[in-house]
């Protein structure tokens, strides 16, 4: 069930992050945190199934230049929810860092360390997850890279195992269609993939330079225990509730 996209008519890799068992004994509860691909495109329909399955909160982790494209669409969600726009990537990829990727010198892996490494932003989200009352959805341009290091970050802090949260994150290759079309004779075909390995080595890099989750957490971006306590508790419900 984690993995099955909700029923939305043109919005891409949108999933509820539910289900999920975690070393607490308890498991992840539905309609809480929803990631999607971006809302460029949703339709009323869209909006007003979001609304009935409880979403109050979207969290937008796009740059200004991006949002700038799709500026009437993000003030028609401002109107339904609760808007928050908290860039996730401080810069984008310069063409060296594109290029030693393509080159096999820096892999996908290891480009989310900068991202990890945004402890303010990861703050202000978190913070947001804390306080926000009903659902909260995130998500970035295409639902897979900024959101998929938020989505882990978020599955860790309550316990869910690290296969879980790599199986969650490599779904949406297969969810926006690119391992149909994906051509290793393609120098960008890379950049379609969410692959196993990719989320592993993000995990083993707060492992390795944080000692863990919760030090990252609390230590690094800051966050207070109560908004941690909160998120929790939001968030973990007995498996036979």
């Amino acid at each position: 069930m984690n993995y099955i996209r909700l029923p939305l008519e043109k919005i891409d890799n949108c999933r509820d992050l539910g289900g999920y068992p975690t070393i607490y004994g308890k498991v992840t509860s539905w309609n809480k945190f929803v990631r999607s691909a971006n809302l460029n495109s949703a339709s009323k329909k869209d909006i007003d199934f979001l609304k009935k399955y409880g979403v109050t909160t979207i969290i937008d982790l796009r740059g200004e230049d991006e949002i700038s494209l799709s500026f009437d669409k993000v003030e028609e969600i401002k109107k339904e929810f609760e808007y928050y726009n908290v860039p996730l990537a401080r810069e984008t990829l310069r063409d060296e860092e594109i290029k030693k990727i393509i080159d096999k010198k820096l892999t996908i892996g290891e480009s989310y360390y900068n991202l990890i490494d945004n402890f303010e932003g990861i703050r202000e989200i978190f913070n947001i997850f804390a306080d926000s009352k009903g659902a909260c959805l995130f998500h970035c341009h295409e639902g897979k890279d900024r959101t998929g290091v938020i989505a882990m970050l978020l599955l860790l802090l309550v316990g869910v195992s690290r296969k879980d949260v790599i199986a969650n994150y490599e779904v949406s290759s297969a969810n926006l269609g690119y391992i149909e079309r994906y051509n290793p004779k393609e120098k960008m075909s890379v950049f379609r993939l969410t692959l196993p390995s990719f989320m592993k080595t993000a995990i083993d890099y707060i492992n390795r330079k944080y000692s863990s989750i919760e030090v990252f957490l609390k230590e690094y971006c800051n966050i207070e225990d109560e908004k941690l306590s909160k998120i929790k508790d939001k968030f973990l419900e007995s498996q036979n509730e």
